[in-house]
């Protein structure tokens, strides 16, 4: 694999530029050789996270593996390219992370119902999803799946494959940038915890499994939007 062309064509910022060293992109190689051409996101989004600067980020949300369904994954860990919160299409955990973020600054668990209504009333001025999380990549959040694709239909099938390449990565990310929060959201994610060697972690349940709030590590008693809303704005400056 050629180095130069492999950073070009991917678009991988600088910052990134000395973990893609030769052997990483041998180790590549040999992935994209066994998984062949049924995977998702499209081959131009597998590496989109390493396109924005590493030096000014400051929190990393770690997903395990893109999302299964034939066009939906985009390269960023829980990102979908919908236009609406009120989208059928907005899964279970966005529907839990929009009552966590509304929750982390206004103070109340709302149903995803109200959360909709107030936002069509302009009463919660929020982003749409496809603009969220552009915004919040570009003001320093990285959103890392521990597996960069799975099979189509298929979640989890490519995470062992991957393996490997997220724990040199995570030791990399921490050594450049030691002052990250990392916010690890179930026991997939947690187990990377160890290649973690610097910056402060949260940890609590997953988005997609909550509504148990005597569990002091349900996802809707989580810590992660209040930890790091100094640093990122999550609902981009709209405010009630």
């Amino acid at each position: 694999m050629n180095r130069e062309k492999f950073l070009s064509e991917n678009k991988i910022h600088f910052s990134y530029h000395e973990f893609f060293d030769y052997e990483t992109l041998n180790f590549i190689e040999n992935i994209l050789n066994i998984i062949g051409e049924d995977y998702t996101p499209i081959k131009e989004n597998i590496f989109k996270v390493f396109r924005y600067d590493l030096n000014q980020a400051k929190v990393l949300l770690l997903g395990m593996d893109p999302y299964p369904q034939k066009g939906v994954a985009t390269g960023l860990s829980f990102e979908v390219k919908l236009d609406s919160w009120g989208d059928p299409k907005v899964n279970t955990s966005l529907k839990n992370m929009l009552k966590l973020i509304y929750k982390s600054y206004y103070g109340e668990i709302l149903s995803i119902e109200e959360l909709r209504e107030k936002i069509s009333k302009r009463e919660f001025r929020i982003l749409s999803p496809d603009k969220l999380f552009k915004e919040w990549a570009s003001e320093g959040v990285i959103f890392l799946n521990t597996a960069l694709t799975t099979k189509i239909g298929n979640a989890g099938a490519h995470i062992n494959l991957w393996k490997p390449f997220t724990e040199k990565l995570l030791s990399f990310i921490g050594k450049k940038n030691p002052n990250l929060t990392y916010l690890l959201w179930g026991g997939k994610a947690q187990k990377f915890e160890k290649f973690i060697v610097s910056g402060k972690i949260v940890k609590h349940n997953h988005p997609a499994i909550c509504g148990k709030l005597y569990n002091p590590q349900d996802f809707l008693n989580g810590v992660s939007f209040i930890e790091t809303k100094n640093d990122i704005d999550w609902i981009m400056g709209e405010e009630i």
